[in-house]
Formats: C-alpha cells, sequence, structure tokens
C-alpha cells in the first residue's frame, strides 16, 4: 500500500475547538506524523511536553497510555472508484470521510533535524508568537496506531511492529535520490488539521536542500498550519509521485521576517538514522526525480552570493570571458569603505560534492540611492573564477504577462547552492517586471529567467512591504530589455561611462519605481 495523507485531530477537554495535523498513512494499523500534534496540549498538560521534549536522539520510544493528548481521532478519505474516461460528473461519495481513533503510541527525535535546525536556523520562530512553538517539536517524529483495543498496552512486541512498518516506509522512499532542485513538489495535506480539508493539494518546486545529509528540503510549494505532518511527493517525468518527506513547518519567521517558504524533512536520511543503517544513508541516483535539471544546473553556474560588509545578496554572471557581474546597488553600498566579495560553488577541487570559493570584486559602477534602476556592475579576476561557472543569456524576447518564470538567489543564509523559486510574471511593463515568485531577504541581484529557455529577463530588486508584513510573493525586477544596451557597450568597450545611462532619468520610470517605502532586500 502507498502512503497516503490522513487528518489528526485532538479535542482538548471540554472546549469544542478541534486543531490538529496532517499525517502519512503507512498501512491499515499505523500512521506517521509531526511531533507538533503536541502543540495542541493544554499548557497545563507538563508531563506530555516533558515526555516528548525529554526523547533520546534516534531511539524509537514507547509513549505511555496515560498521558493526556495519547488518544486522538483520525480522518481518512475513503476514495471512491476510477470514473470512466471522459467522465467530469462528481459526488458527495467521491470523497467520503471515515474517522476512527487512533493512539500515539511510540516517538523518536531525529539527530539529523536537531542539528540542522540549530546551525542553519538559529534564531528562527515558527509561529506568528515565537514563545507558542518549542523548535525541538519540528524535528520529532510521532507513530500513531488505529485503534483496536483501546486500553491495550503498548509493549515491545509493538516497537519491533512499528520497526517493520518504518522499514517499509522507508523502501517506499529509497527510490529515488536527494530530489534535485527544481523538480515538481507536491504536498497533501489537511490545512488546519479540518478534515473538511482532507487530501488538500499544493505544487511547488524544490527550492534547495540543506543540513545533515540533506535533511531539510526548502520548497515554495504553500503550506498553512496543521499541514505539518503531511506527505511530500517528488513528480516525475511520467507524472506519478514518489514519497520523499514530511511537512514540518508551514510558517517561518527570520529576523522579524516572513519567511514564504515550507520546510520538509527527507524521509530517507531521517529513517535511516533511527533504524541504523548508517551505510547507505545516501541512497543511490535514480533516474526518477531527474527532471528541470538542466535550467537549475545552468543557474547554479551563473548565480553567485555578493557579499559587502554587513549586506549581501545575489548576482548574475553576464560575461564570464571579462568577469562581469550584475547586482543591486543597495547590496553594495557599503562599498568603497567595504570591499566586494563574490562567493561561488566551486568543483576544481576534483570532489564529487562542491565547495565554496570566493573572490574580491571591483566595484565599476552603481546608480545612486533611490534613483532607477537600482544596480550595480563588478568585475572580477577571470582567472581566479571556477571553470564551470558561465554567463546567463540575456532573452532577445521581452516578458509577457503570465508567463512561467524561474528566480534563484541566497535568501537568508550562504547555502552552497542557490535557492531556486518558480512563480510567473504578473505584470510586466517597460521599466519594471512584477512576479509571483518567492523572493526573500538576500534574493536582490537574482534573476528572473524563462522557465522554457532559461533566457535572462530581468533582475530582482525588491518587494512591497506594509506597515506590518513583508509579501514575499509581490516582488519587483529591472528588466533586462532597459538596461541591456548600455551593459552590452560597456562589454563591448571596457568603457565605464557606457554605464552612465543605467540611471533613467525619465519621469514615467522615477514615478514607477518611486512606489511608497519599497522594501528593499
Amino acid at each position: 500500500m502507498d502512503a497516503t495523507s490522513v487528518s489528526i485531530s485532538f479535542t482538548e477537554g471540554a472546549s469544542s475547538e478541534v486543531r490538529g495535523v496532517s499525517g502519512i498513512k503507512i498501512n491499515d494499523t499505523w500512521i506517521l506524523t509531526s511531533g507538533l500534534l503536541y502543540t495542541t496540549t493544554s499548557d497545563k498538560d507538563n508531563d506530555a511536553l516533558h515526555l516528548i521534549r525529554s526523547l533520546k536522539p534516534a531511539i524509537l520510544t514507547c509513549i505511555p497510555v496515560p498521558q493526556k493528548i495519547t488518544n486522538v481521532r483520525v480522518s481518512v478519505t475513503s476514495r471512491a472508484a476510477p470514473r470512466a474516461m471522459g467522465t467530469n460528473e462528481r459526488s458527495v461519495e467521491d470523497s467520503k470521510i471515515s474517522e476512527t481513533c487512533g493512539t500515539i503510541c511510540a516517538a523518536w527525535r531525529c539527530p539529523l533535524l536537531s542539528d540542522t535546525l540549530d546551525n542553519l536556523f538559529h534564531g528562527w520562530s515558527f509561529d506568528e508568537n515565537s514563545e507558542k512553538t518549542d523548535k525541538a517539536l519540528l524535528t520529532i517524529f510521532l507513530l500513531v496506531r488505529l485503534h483496536k483495543d483501546e486500553q491495550a498496552e503498548f509493549t515491545s512486541t509493538d516497537i519491533l511492529e512499528a520497526e517493520e512498518c518504518l522499514t517499509h516506509l522507508l523502501r517506499i522512499c529509497q527510490l529515488l535520490e536527494t530530489p534535485r532542485r527544481g523538480v515538481d513538489m507536491l504536498i497533501e495535506s489537511t490545512p488546519f488539521g479540518n478534515p473538511v480539508f482532507i487530501d488538500s493539494i499544493s505544487r511547488g518546486i524544490v527550492s534547495n536542500a540543506l543540513g545533515t545529509h540533506d535533511c531539510v528540503m526548502l520548497t515554495d510549494a504553500n503550506a498553512v498550519p496543521g499541514c505539518e505532518g503531511g506527505p511530500v511527493y517528488v513528480i516525475t517525468t511520467n507524472g506519478s509521485k514518489l514519497l520523499c518527506g514530511m511537512v514540518i513547518a508551514s510558517l517561518s519567521w527570520c529576523r522579524g521576517e516572513w519567511v514564504d517558504y515550507t520546510l520538509v524533512a527527507r524521509l530517507f536520511p531521517c529513517l535511516m538514522n533511527l533504524l541504523n543503517k548508517h551505510e547507505n544513508i545516501e541512497n543511490s541516483v535514480s533516474s526518477h526525480a531527474d527532471v528541470h535539471s538542466s535550467l537549475t544546473e545552468w543557474l547554479d553556474k551563473s548565480v553567485v552570493l555578493v557579499r559587502c560588509g554587513a549586506e549581501w545578496g545575489s548576482g548574475i554572471i553576464l560575461d564570464r570571458p571579462t568577469g562581469t557581474i550584475l547586482t543591486c546597488s543597495h547590496v553594495v553600498k557599503e562599498a568603497p569603505e567595504r570591499r566586494v566579495r563574490v562567493v561561488f560553488p566551486s568543483s576544481s577541487n576534483g570532489k564529487s560534492s562542491l565547495s565554496i570559493s570566493s573572490v574580491w570584486a571591483k566595484l565599476v559602477y552603481r546608480t545612486a540611492r533611490g534613483q532607477a534602476y537600482d544596480v550595480a556592475i563588478l568585475i572580477v579576476d577571470t582567472q581566479v573564477m571556477d571553470p564551470t561557472l558561465r554567463s546567463l543569456k540575456i532573452a532577445d524576447r521581452e516578458a509577457e504577462n503570465g508567463e512561467p518564470v524561474v528566480s534563484a538567489g541566497y535568501p537568508f543564509f550562504s547555502s552552497t547552492l542557490p535557492t531556486i523559486t518558480r512563480g510567473n510574471i504578473s505584470r510586466a511593463s517597460a521599466c519594471m517586471l512584477q512576479t509571483t515568485c518567492c523572493v526573500q531577504s538576500g534574493a536582490s541581484g537574482g534573476p528572473i529567467v524563462r522557465a522554457t529557455t532559461g533566457e535572462l529577463l530581468g533582475m530582482v530588486v525588491c518587494n512591497i512591504i506594509t506597515s506590518r508584513t513583508l509579501y514575499p510573493r509581490l516582488n519587483m525586477a529591472v528588466p533586462m530589455a532597459a538596461i541591456k544596451q548600455s551593459i552590452g557597450d560597456y562589454i563591448k568597450t571596457q568603457r565605464v561611462e557606457a554605464l552612465s545611462a543605467l540611471t533613467n532619468q525619465e519621469a514615467a520610470v522615477c514615478d514607477a519605481w518611486n512606489f511608497h517605502l519599497p522594501s528593499k532586500i
């Protein structure tokens, strides 16, 4: 039986409020879900919280039945038989929901997730009220057993049964390698833990893989509270689903900024670690997940990290032979007092894994603060650049409203490779592109490329912030069509004077970029 999503809910005391999370149905008896189910318990239930917080790493532990949050309700969708091709009629019976009771029988803490969250997500919060959600719960997996005998004691024999079901789940997840960035991804979950929303689908791509054994994946697929514990799939070229992960965080904040990426635990290394199968924790390469890889690989070779003092952003290699890099003026605003460094992935050490290299860059030109356009030109010594780095080709045809695009950059932390996100052009004008890509702090200077060809359409500059919220999926970019002539003249002649036209003084352009309180990211 393939793993499917379920809803797990808990009614607190005499309250009518039902809260819960999603889960992965492994078989007819067992369900895997997130430790965040324990946030539904009363603050007074200190025994339950103490027990879950004191779990030893990588040890499957019995949960005593008397715990107040032991018993839960599990909702499962009973799917109707497939209808004939061409039949579109639907009925209530197509998605009949059945409900049964279950018991949280076992749990474990994943040390891979703990190490990754401690090292890469230090200072992050996972709730609007940072004190409400215990970050340690994100590293905990729970096993729920559907009831046969509600009062039955969970024994060591049942632990062996639980391990067998996890081994079965591991075999399912073993079908693919670490999902490549840019690959189509699907989340199946129950928003807000409410059975009415069971089997909700959210689509996106694998944006990045981070941490120990790439145990945490970022995706731009949308998730909301209650989606935690839901299964995450990679979509193959033939349209089939391969289980690869479980949602562990739907909402997060970094330095007060709402992060619109969903955090996913990659199940393969987490299960391998628990089941002591360390000898093969990096599973073999599989062709199942190898889709959309060419565009991602090209972006990896063309997008760099730009650091200047306390600021950082992204940059685009426009011309590899001359070492010309495009970024935002505000990214290098501390220059020349602070030197500019360009960081990029390097494979020149001859090893299969990538490392990080960096070189000093010279600031050739930048527009003044508050002027359109927000651009800067850097050059680096090509002799010290990794030989695999490449230029991004500027598009010959301008962007069109609605067309699919991909962006790449280095939000929040210095990952080895850029984070990828997919969206569309929501509005295109001669002086500004608006996109729905998930753009966060650090993405300034990153590219907007045509999803079908990889051609460069624009450079990310900023997104909108109100008095309270920054909106990651409403962002603006400088169209390459507006600046490519000046940059092309500079690359051909190496005359800095050719770049003076990058500062646009036209009233219409200035008005467009002078919207109220833009957030420079």
